[in-house]
């Protein structure tokens, strides 16, 4: 036995230690970053983390990590964890996170310590009634159907999208100045508006995939929240327990506007819908758990009902 903790201590050990892949990058990055070579990053560097994933050379590895199968992958980067791509890239540092299994190892502590505060759009999508539909299947039925809809996900949010969070049947998407429209400074009017257009189109697209608008019935009930505001991103936690995500009210509001679509529907905070051309659908009062006031919102329906 205790040849066999020592083992697997060992392998955990290893696993940590930086691979040559990320200790490249991590120069790159901090060449970027105007640091001198060795010096660290710290969490004014957080802009220039975003600005990195999004130079020619960057999106140029994504695209070839996307290329490979297969789902689940690293909601940032996309490489991927499962099947023989998984396989491929994890030698050089492409496993999930212990930060975050969303996000892999590469991404992740690439980042800067701490985290930074932005504006940022959330976008949640569930399933509508997955639990009561799972009875009548089995396991690797159910595993399968959770599997394609990441997949729809995956292929509707990337590049543009972060998914910070794969959730049983749920989806979590954060939408970033800096990754929306790459070479951007700050969140302006203009990018505002530019998210703003582009988490509607990803809904509405998300919707379409999954079979809504088509002469079928859509695989999966789905529905969806999204919101826009000021949330912090980075670690959360001590060096025990962390974890690289998101927090902030705009998370909790897109979460519980979420829970007020039915499936088809998006429900859309007024102040992201303040960002728009025009406004969608009408607007209504909605009381959100854990709101003392009443939240403003628009609930939009592309397709006809299915139920």
């Amino acid at each position: 036995m205790g040849d066999d903790r020592s083992s697997s201590t060992g392998k955990g050990e290893a696993e940590r230690r930086p691979t040559l892949w990320q200790r490249r990058a991590l120069k790159s990055l901090t060449k970027h970053a105007r640091k001198h070579p060795g010096e660290p990053l710290t969490q004014d560097d957080w802009e220039s983390y975003w600005q990195f994933g999004t130079q020619p050379t960057s999106r140029a590895v994504k695209r070839v990590l996307r290329a490979l199968p297969s789902t689940p992958r690293c909601g940032y980067c996309g490489a991927p964890f499962a099947g023989l791509g998984g396989r491929i890239v994890k030698p050089l540092g492409y496993r999930p996170s212990r930060k975050n299994p969303n996000l892999c190892a590469a991404c992740v502590e690439l980042a800067p310590p701490g985290g930074t505060t932005t504006d940022v759009g959330v976008l949640f999508a569930d399933l509508r009634g997955f639990t009561s539909r799972s009875e009548g299947l089995t396991p690797a039925e159910a595993t399968a159907l959770l599997r394609r809809f990441y997949g729809h996900a995956e292929k509707v949010f990337f590049p543009e999208a972060l998914i910070d969070k794969l959730i049983g049947d749920e989806v979590m998407a954060l939408y970033l100045p800096a990754l929306v429209v790459p070479g951007s400074t700050s969140a302006g009017e203009v990018t505002h508006r530019t998210i703003a257009a582009l988490m509607l189109d990803h809904a509405k697209e998300l919707l379409q995939r999954v079979g809504y608008g088509s002469h079928h019935a859509p695989e999966v009930e789905v529905g969806i929240g999204l919101d826009f505001g000021e949330a912090f991103i980075g670690n959360i936690g001590n060096e025990s327990v962390h974890d690289f995500t998101a927090i902030g009210d705009v998370v909790n509001t897109a979460s519980r506007l979420q829970a007020q679509a039915s499936g088809g529907e998006v429900v859309v905070s007024a102040r992201l819908a303040a960002y728009l051309d025009d406004l969608p659908g009408d607007l209504e009062q909605l009381e959100l758990k854990g709101k003392q006031d009443a939240v403003p919102a628009y609930r939009v329906r592309w397709f006809a009902s299915t139920t």
